[in-house]
């Protein structure tokens, strides 16, 4: 497997990619970045929602959390409300690719698998903490109040919540990649496939459904049941895939498990 994505990354054109960073206008590379970005969302979340509704349902396998009804036209708000959350994402690439063309960030543009993989280490243990901090932050008072309460109006999460933010959190929480970049040098592979693994990992986090409802509070594969933990009782779990720093903060929220199948 390891030799086959070795050839995947020869086989990408990455100096064609780098001249298209370099020169094409910068509407075009912020609309392919959102409509891209909008077409993997909605499949995950709507692959998501099939799975765990239907598919492992009849298969007996897993149990849905929460069950709740959902609020009337909830999915329609949570996708429009993402695909507001996607364009600020898509605003993003292009202040990236500004401060690329300026000189201000700095792209290995030809990596090799190892550097690849550390990259995306870095990236996945950095966007812990940067979820974490800034997920604490949006439960102070003011900014729970005008800013993440429009997340939390998903009470029973779908996968459609996933970027149902007010724009101020959106620009906090895609903020991850951007601060890292003027201190650490990532490569190319790396700035596209990770977006890809944390659209998945937060559409685990609110698909609402216990592919293994027996899993302890901490164990890693029961993200899913601490999300909606924290979507029902709203304080605690703050972290974003792993508990750890919440058990290290003492923000862990005790699950009450479920270990039969939804009907």
């Amino acid at each position: 497997m390891l030799t086959a994505i070795r050839r995947g990354l020869r086989m990408i054109p990455l100096d064609t990619l780098q001249q298209f960073v370099e020169t094409a206008p910068l509407i075009l590379i912020g609309s392919i970045v959102g409509l891209g970005f909008m077409a993997i969302y909605l499949g995950y979340a709507g692959l998501a929602l099939v799975l765990t509704r239907r598919t492992l349902p009849a298969l007996g396998i897993g149990a849905l959390i929460e069950t709740r009804p959902l609020e009337k036209n909830q999915i329609r708000s949570e996708i429009l409300r993402s695909f507001r959350s996607i364009t600020i994402f898509a605003l993003y690439s292009v202040g990236a690719v500004i401060a690329v063309r300026a000189g201000f960030i700095r792209l290995n543009w030809l990596p090799g698998f190892g550097m690849v993989l550390l990259n995306l280490a870095i990236l996945i243990v950095w966007n812990e903490i940067h979820f974490y901090a800034s997920h604490r932050l949006l439960h102070t008072d003011w900014l729970y109040k005008n800013v993440h309460e429009v997340h939390h109006r998903s009470i029973t999460p779908t996968p459609f919540s996933t970027y149902s933010f007010h724009w101020g959190e959106a620009l906090m929480v895609s903020s991850v990649m951007f601060l890292i970049m003027p201190v650490w040098q990532l490569d190319i592979i790396a700035i596209i496939v990770f977006p890809m693994i944390s659209l998945v990992a937060n559409s685990i986090g609110h698909m609402n459904y216990a592919i293994f409802p027996a899993k302890n509070t901490d164990a890693i594969l029961a993200a899913c049941q601490r999300h909606t933990a924290h979507h029902t009782r709203w304080k605690g779990n703050y972290g974003f895939y792993v508990p750890w720093l919440d058990q290290f903060f003492g923000t862990r929220i005790e699950l009450r498990q479920r270990k039969t199948p939804v009907d």
